[in-house]
């Protein structure tokens, strides 16, 4: 059992930890805290609930005797300190993961599936991927943990190989990376419930003018945000820009009135909101799926890319 030190003690004796995997699992906190600069999304990503992110965390900086992030009502920053141990606390994460997957090839076929999405794609389709994933790889469903994530994070969390294989939005920065087709799914446009583009017959873009867009952030993955809104521009659109991640939160900015979002076909219709086909290409998601680079897993890959295309029509 570790027993708490003070002073001079701890110094001498070092960091005390009740077991290595705590402080595995607290760096692991720390890391996706400091990447996400958010406890609810670094939760998220792990797969936690946010009060065991906020109290390792905490624990952690008991026992280096450091702070390493700022709290507040906004978010979460990284301070002095935490930036100079953030370098090694990824280095110590990523090498445990690849411990682990290493052990996990010797031993033989994946046991536990780890894999991520975006989360423009609705529940729906994620589910239909999950079930799919479960029978891709042995004879019995496996465990899967999904992770939804916005693309840069799922792109870095498969370059550490802390998830198999994701899917991302294209176009992506995914160098060095293996990847499957592109598959285009269509979406529609979310607009208020009131507002004219609602019920028109013939819905124009030009209709729009006025509403904000709201997206993901630009840095989840500048190229296909760039594409999007040159793709309005073309259009005579030039929308101002609110942040948003889920279908959930496009809803909720749409029925205030104010904005309009993008939604996969499968989407809900949520009340005081309206989906209208309209610009077509212009507004199809566009994904691909990516693996680690030098281990492309086809079954994995034909899985998704099955799961997918169901929804591409």
């Amino acid at each position: 059992m570790c027993r708490e030190r003070s002073g001079a003690d701890r110094v001498a004796a070092g960091p005390c930890f009740d077991r290595p995997v705590d402080l595995i699992r607290h760096l692991k906190y720390f890391v996706a805290v400091a990447e996400l600069r958010n406890f609810g999304r670094a939760a998220t990503r792990l797969g936690v609930t946010q009060p065991p992110v906020s109290q390792g965390l905490r624990r952690l900086e008991e026992q280096l005797g450091v702070r390493l992030v700022e709290r507040s009502s906004t978010g979460a920053s990284v301070t002095a300190e935490g930036a100079v141990l953030l370098p090694r606390a990824k280095l110590i994460v990523d090498d445990v993961a690849r411990l682990f997957d290493e052990a996990e090839r010797l031993s033989g076929p994946i046991k536990h599936l780890r894999w991520g999405i975006v989360p423009q794609v609705d529940t729906e389709i994620v589910t239909a991927c999950i079930a799919t994933l479960r029978t891709a790889m042995a004879e019995e469903p496996l465990p899967v943990t999904t992770v939804t994530a916005h693309t840069d994070e799922l792109v870095e969390a498969v370059r550490r190989g802390t998830l198999h294989v994701a899917v991302v939005e294209h176009p992506a920065l995914i160098d060095g990376l293996g990847a499957g087709p592109m598959v285009t799914l269509p979406r529609q446009v979310v607009v208020p419930a009131q507002h004219r583009a609602a019920s028109a017959d013939t819905p124009r873009a030009a209709m729009l003018a006025g509403l904000d867009f709201v997206t993901v952030p630009r840095s989840a993955n500048p190229p296909s945000h760039d594409l999007q809104l040159d793709a309005f521009r073309r259009r005579g659109l030039d929308p101002n820009t609110q942040l948003a991640s889920t279908h959930r939160d496009i809803a909720i900015a749409v029925a205030s009135g104010t904005s309009f979002g993008l939604a996969t076909a499968a989407a809900p219709v949520h009340t005081g909101t309206v989906h209208r086909r309209m610009l077509a290409d212009d507004v199809a998601l566009r994904l691909r799926t990516i693996t680690a680079a030098g281990q492309p897993d086809s079954n994995l890959v034909y899985a998704l890319d099955k799961a997918l295309r169901r929804f591409s029509k």
